[in-house]
């Protein structure tokens, strides 16, 4: 069995660093890592080009890099985003998943799959009252507009044999406080927080060809929360 070719970038996150181990254990598998900690700006389309030339045999591209927004106890609830703010989170949630697409669609000419991470942000407002400090307005903006260009690309490149698709990623346990797990988890109907081996099973599935008729889709890994 011929192996296939993994991308996983942004490899030292909190998803990154899980799905990179993850898959140096499969078999049949080649991954290759990066992250804008290793100097790759991701920003910087001839860097990118430059990469993937260098690498033009990928099969599928796992983009884990992005600008999040943890959660943690603050006690200023009212301040507004700086617009600075705005573009920091639209630079590193939408246009670097822009540059990957373009790039890596014209570049590697064995490229079947590109998988981004959305949140459940990207689909609907926070619950305001379960957070000490207000969700990043910038960041639920990020993710809505990652998903219009999930959907925007997946329809352009499906002829050429390529998917473009995301996870919507909602509840993964990261030292939240105890009030706030216990907030999220009632409007969750499975009642449990994302366990990441499920979350690396759903980006397998993608990175395999038992999802070659799955386009353009934002997939829901959220034990229901989007539900309610």
């Amino acid at each position: 069995m011929e192996k296939r070719v993994i991308l996983l970038i942004g490899y030292k996150g909190l998803i990154g660093n899980y799905l990179y181990r993850f898959f140096k254990k499969k078999k049949y598998t080649k991954l290759l890592a990066i992250d804008k900690d290793d100097k790759i700006n991701l920003l910087d389309s001839t860097v990118l080009k430059n990469f993937l030339e260098v690498n033009k045999n990928i099969n599928y591209i796992i983009n884990a890099s992005g600008k999040n927004d943890h959660i943690k106890r603050e006690k200023d609830k009212n301040k507004h985003e700086d617009v600075k703010i705005l573009l920091d989170y639209i630079n590193e949630n939408v246009v670097v998943p822009k540059n990957i697409i373009e790039l890596s669609s014209v570049t590697c000419k064995k490229l079947k799959s590109v998988v981004h991470f959305s949140s459940l942000y990207g689909l609907k407002s926070p619950y305001h009252p379960i957070y000490n400090r207000k969700k990043s307005l910038s960041y639920c903006v990020s993710k809505t507009a990652l998903e219009g260009l999930t959907k925007y690309y997946a329809t352009l490149l499906a002829p050429k044999g390529i998917r473009i698709n995301n996870i919507r990623v909602g509840g993964v346990k990261n030292n939240q406080p105890k009030d706030f797990i216990k907030s999220f988890l009632k409007k969750t109907p499975i009642n449990q927080m994302v366990n990441k081996k499920d979350l690396a099973n759903t980006v397998d599935f993608l990175c395999s060809e038992k999802s070659k008729y799955i386009i353009g889709e934002n997939i829901s890994l959220d034990g229901g929360y989007t539900l309610w």
